[in-house]
């Protein structure tokens, strides 16, 4: 691929660390990828209202924020022409009003699972990051 077609893309999303009973929901994609509910802030949307869209949209679930859990970043390739892809995620710690979940249709699975338990099934990194960050304020919290 020439250098020169390729593309420098930066975008900007929000997600959730959603408790429910000091547990945590993750999602499962269809190619087994163990995720976060997230997505892209909207023109005019602040990342707090950005996440609980996404949170909503994704699982079908109202949440309330917390606190801010914090911020990733990581770049990938989009496979089809080769862009690169240089994304920020703005984090938050929330707590769900149930735990009926009604999956959007490009997630295969929901689950709650504790924290160490979450740790282990996620597929990326910077979510096993942002969910150690949540434990510690959790137990902050209870002090």
């Amino acid at each position: 691929m020439e250098l020169e077609k390729m593309k420098v893309i930066r975008e900007t999303s929000a997600g959730g660390v959603l408790l429910y009973d000091d547990k945590v929901l993750i999602l499962r994609k269809p190619n087994g990828e163990w995720i976060m509910p997230k997505g892209h802030i909207e023109p005019g949307e602040t990342p707090e209202q950005a996440a609980l869209r996404e949170v909503r949209e994704e699982t079908g679930l109202d949440a309330t924020i917390i606190r801010r859990a914090g911020r990733t970043r990581y770049a990938f390739r989009t496979p089809l022409n080769g862009d690169l892809r240089l994304k920020t995620v703005h984090w938050f710690l929330m707590k769900c009003n149930g735990r009926q979940v009604v999956l959007e249709s490009t997630f295969a699975e929901a689950t709650f699972l504790g924290f160490e338990q979450a740790l282990d099934t996620l597929t990326f990194e910077n979510d096993r990051e942002i969910v150690k960050r949540a434990m510690t304020m959790r137990k902050r919290m209870r002090k």
